[in-house]
């Protein structure tokens, strides 16, 4: 489905009721083309705090004041910026004590993935009945963000790639379709567990959220380089002149499986031409497994 093309003469919102495995993808598709053209209410799900720091993090300069004051406004975020800021993720030799001191020492790129993590754990990630398929989510974002930033790292790439953001979003279109699903189609999860229904539901969501997701980052004005990885990180071999981020989400999606966090665990070929494209050796591709796993456990903010 393309959702870029109108359709017409459609139910004000689609409900659905009865099984028909045509009819329910059609409804699934017609539910993820509404969301994508409700650009308001995509545009609301993004806290200002957070739409603020993204837009202060993509100008040519800002100052350590400027994001102070734009954080402030929000005391969690305030507060769960600064208690990240002194985890695993980054372990400062020195705690940081305060927003200001986070800017000056960890940088406005790495507060910025901060603080988009914090808001998508804890108002994104809310899917009442759905609570086990919104936490696999959350930590399969988490873990890709983490294996993507240690790769960039690895490799020396520039930090505007925004690769953590990238694969913290890179799967945001699956939980804004199961959440409209969930909350104008009438998906249960009932639903959800049923051998027939559920398969189909999984697969219809699988198939249109790369470019549902694209679409919110747009709307939430993220960088181009987080809305194409969140487009083509499925297929980022195929497609030319993507950003490198796109290839490094398309990596750590790897690593996600291989945890476990996609289903059941897979196994980790080190030789995965999407390593290998990235000239990371086996050893590295290890390394970045080892962090990832280590770091991930103590990134529950907002829980």
């Amino acid at each position: 489905m393309n959702m870029t093309q109108a359709h017409q003469d459609r139910p004000a919102e689609p409900s659905i009721e009865t099984f028909e495995p045509g009819i329910l993808t059609h409804q699934i598709e017609d539910i993820a083309l509404r969301a994508v053209t409700d650009s308001k209410a995509i545009q609301r799900s993004l806290p200002d705090v957070a739409a603020h720091v993204i837009e202060l993090c993509q100008l040519n300069y800002t100052d350590a004041a400027r994001v102070e004051s734009a954080v402030s406004k929000d005391p969690f975020i305030s507060g769960q910026l600064v208690s990240v800021a002194n985890s695993a993720m980054f372990a400062p030799r020195v705690p940081i004590v305060g927003v200001r001191d986070a800017v000056v020492r960890l940088g406005l790129d790495n507060v910025c993935d901060i603080v988009m993590m914090i808001v998508s754990n804890s108002t994104m990630y809310r899917v009442r009945g759905f609570e086990a398929e919104v936490e696999r989510l959350r930590k399969r974002g988490l873990a890709a963000a983490l294996a993507a930033r240690a790769m960039s790292r690895l490799m020396r790439s520039d930090p505007a790639d925004y690769a953590f953001l990238a694969g913290l979003m890179h799967d945001i279109g699956e939980l804004v379709l199961l959440e409209r699903c969930a909350t104008v189609g009438g998906v249960t999860p009932e639903m959800m567990a049923d051998e027939d229904e559920g398969p189909v539901i999984r697969a219809t969501i699988a198939r249109l959220h790369t470019e549902l997701g694209a679409a919110v980052c747009r709307i939430w004005k993220l960088p181009p380089s987080v809305v194409d990885s969140v487009l083509f990180h499925h297929n980022c071999r195929r497609g030319e002149n993507r950003y490198l981020t796109t290839a490094l989400v398309a990596a750590a999606d790897r690593i996600t499986d291989h945890m476990g966090l996609n289903g059941d665990p897979r196994p980790l070929d080190v030789e995965d031409p999407l390593f290998t494209d990235l000239k990371l050796s086996p050893d590295l591709v290890r390394a970045v497994l080892t962090e990832t796993q280590h770091t991930l456990p103590a990134l529950s903010v907002g829980h």
